[in-house]
């Protein structure tokens, strides 16, 4: 199955796409790899080309590694939680299956979020409501085909799905709590270090 196929598939047939990826071979680490960075591609253009009544700020204003940092790192602690919850409760799901699968689920948001940054370009603030409830709908399609992703891999009814997601939620901001402690105990430190090494200098 090709990169291509895959994405039709799963826009068409979620249920089944997401059952089959599991087959031997199916899921391939190549493909979450180019679909992570065609996401992060996608949406750092969607900001570029969106019509200025609908983004409000200038090129000059986005910071690119900003808004890549907040894609990458959001979906990764996801992937990591929801493996190691699924793991604890029973799911089925490979660490390497929830990682493709992850990653064919934003691909919704890489098909049609382009064609509407293009559209903002036409649009006027009369329609305003009509560009955000695209963006919703987008939203809304990349959010259920997660929903859809955890219950097909793992084999959950929808109660343990939901309390699965809620807990793979909690785990992503344990996730993200542990680590800017650690990125400040490194930082803290480094400062110690560097003054450390200008007051030697200062004393030479």
């Amino acid at each position: 199955m090709n990169l291509l196929s895959n994405s039709r598939k799963v826009l068409r047939h979620p249920l089944d796409f997401f059952h089959d990826i599991q087959l031997q071979g199916r899921a391939k680490w190549s493909h979450a790899v180019i679909l992570l960075l065609l996401m992060v591609c996608v949406h750092l253009l969607k900001l570029s080309w969106t019509g200025y009544s609908f983004e409000g700020r200038e090129a000059y204003q986005i910071s690119f590694v900003f808004e890549s940092f907040w894609i990458i790192v959001p979906w990764i602690t996801w992937c990591v939680s929801n493996w190691a919850v699924s793991a604890i409760m029973d799911g089925e799901g490979k660490f390497k299956d929830i990682v493709v699968s992850s990653a064919y689920a934003l691909v919704p948001y890489i098909v049609l979020s382009l064609p509407l940054a293009l559209l903002s370009q036409i649009l006027t603030q009369g329609e305003y409501y009509t560009y955000w409830g695209l963006i919703y709908f987008i939203n809304a399609w990349v959010m259920f085909l997660f929903l859809v992703k955890v219950k097909t891999l793992h084999d959950f009814e929808l109660g343990k799905m939901l309390w699965i997601i809620v807990l793979t939620i909690v785990g992503m901001l344990v996730i993200w709590f542990v680590g800017f402690l650690i990125f400040g105990l490194v930082n803290q430190a480094i400062e110690f270090v560097i003054g450390v090494v200008k007051e030697i200098q200062f004393r030479l």
